[in-house]
């Protein structure tokens, strides 16, 4: 009944009717009908895929460095740059351009106060050094003095001696004239002599005990004036030490003035002119330095390949000039945020320049993916955001969801399905039967 109402509308239209389910009522003005697209029946077969992932990319320079003044100055002079020996002397200073080595002086900054608290310091040192050796012949002496006074002991205790012996002569005396009167002999005149000599002798005696100790005393006091001395020196090396120290401060200071390059490079930017105050906080810097030999090429993978790109893998770069083969130097290893991209390094010699950083590449990484259940492309379509293929099931297309590993272009490796119906997956184990192409197919078509 619905045959003979189509019959009906077709002829109300105009229209000649479709005969058979792949075939369409032909154009207006009598165009002949598009063939059909032929629905071919594949299997899953294991097949290792060669994936190209093709991504632009950037030379950039492989260091690149802003050159700033730690101090505030004058610039007091730009330098020359050597290889413009032969150019006008308007010309001949280090400029944008300029290729220049490491360590090589691009511009110096002149500080009157810094250069006047140097030769201040440098006096210190040297007044320092003066009283080091002030104070080391101080303690020379001191040392002698102690020697000295070792020796005045020595003949104090002599004294001590001799007195002692002249006490012990006339204290003999006194006795052998005591004996003498005793026995009638003698006057007592000549016994208070002896005696006169006796007191003298033990005067002598104490006097002789009191120098020893006076002379032990100064040694005492020698050795202290020594060791005070000795402390002297150890005091004035350490401030000759602290004078030499704020010396190589201001050495160190005084050797900012002179803005080095830090490597061999280009100075890419110049940002100051003779006679500028500069002060250490300019956001551009005094001049911009860049490394490019070797350069790094900066290719940003996407999130669905990244898991693929390893460290040492052949890359090919199509620049300007002939096609060039490097290899994956390094990788971020995380995305980045916005872009979900890995971004992914290539190094390249570059001794004569040629390569410029700016330059575009265009970058071609192949990935061999293990060997996995694959169909031709052609079979696999979307809807929305699934992937669906068409299983054949008793001679008529049935849609199901499939989970994807990789493709090439040509072939799709495919790890799962599920039916609409269906709760859980199923892996592809090769004995399924998948109809291709899926832009041709609708769920429950026949297929021949």
């Amino acid at each position: 009944m619905r045959r003979d109402l189509s019959f009906v509308l077709a002829a109300a239209l105009g229209v000649a009717p479709a005969v058979g389910c792949n075939q369409k009522s032909p154009p207006p003005g009598g165009a002949a009908p598009a063939p059909a697209t032929p629905i071919t029946v594949v299997k899953p077969e294991r097949r290792a895929i060669k994936r190209v992932i093709e991504q632009p990319g950037t030379v950039t320079a492989f260091e690149e460095t802003v050159l700033h003044a730690k101090l505030p100055g004058f610039v007091g002079k730009i330098a020359d740059d050597p290889e413009k020996a032969n150019r006008p002397p308007h010309d001949r200073q280090t400029d944008i351009g300029s290729r220049v080595k490491a360590g090589q002086v691009l511009a110096v900054l002149t500080m009157p106060e810094l250069d006047e608290e140097w030769k201040q310091k440098v006096a210190l040192v040297k007044q320092a050094e003066a009283e080091v050796v002030q104070s080391e012949k101080a303690a020379e002496a001191m040392k002698a003095g102690v020697t000295a006074a070792e020796s005045l002991v020595t003949v104090a205790e002599a004294g001590v001696d001799r007195s002692q012996a002249l006490y012990e002569r006339w204290q003999k005396e006194v006795d052998r004239i005591a004996k003498l009167l005793g026995n009638g002999v003698g006057d007592s005149q000549t016994l208070d002599e002896t005696k006169n000599q006796l007191r003298a002798a033990e005067a002598g005696q104490k006097e002789a005990t009191a120098r020893v100790t006076a002379a032990r005393a100064a040694v005492k006091k020698a050795v202290a004036d020594e060791a005070k001395a000795v402390a002297d020196v150890v005091g004035a090396k350490a401030k000759l030490e602290v004078a030499r120290a704020e010396v190589n401060r201001l050495d160190a200071l005084r050797s900012y003035t002179a803005i080095k390059a830090p490597f061999d490079g280009v100075v890419t930017r110049r940002s100051v002119n003779t006679g500028d105050l500069v002060s250490g906080t300019e956001k551009t810097g005094l001049f911009t330095v860049a490394r490019t030999d070797p350069v790094r090429v900066v290719v940003n993978v996407p999130e669905a390949d990244a898991g693929q790109v390893a460290v040492g893998q052949d890359v090919r770069l199509a620049l300007q000039g002939p096609e060039q083969v490097g290899k994956v130097i390094r990788t971020s290893w995380s995305l980045e945020p916005g872009s979900r991209t890995l971004r992914t390094e290539i190094d390249l010699p570059n001794e004569i320049g040629a390569l410029r950083p700016g330059m575009f590449v265009h970058a071609k990484l192949t990935i061999e993916l293990p060997a996995a259940w694959s169909v031709p492309a052609a079979a696999v379509g979307k809807s929305g955001d699934d992937a669906i293929m068409y299983t054949v099931e008793s001679g008529k297309a049935a849609r199901v969801t499939v989970q994807l590993i990789k493709g090439d272009g040509q072939f799709t490796q495919v790890r799962r399905y599920k039916k609409s119906s269906a709760t859980d997956w199923t892996d592809v184990t090769g004995s399924e039967q998948f109809a291709s192409p899926t832009a041709a197919l609708a769920d429950g078509q026949a297929v021949p």
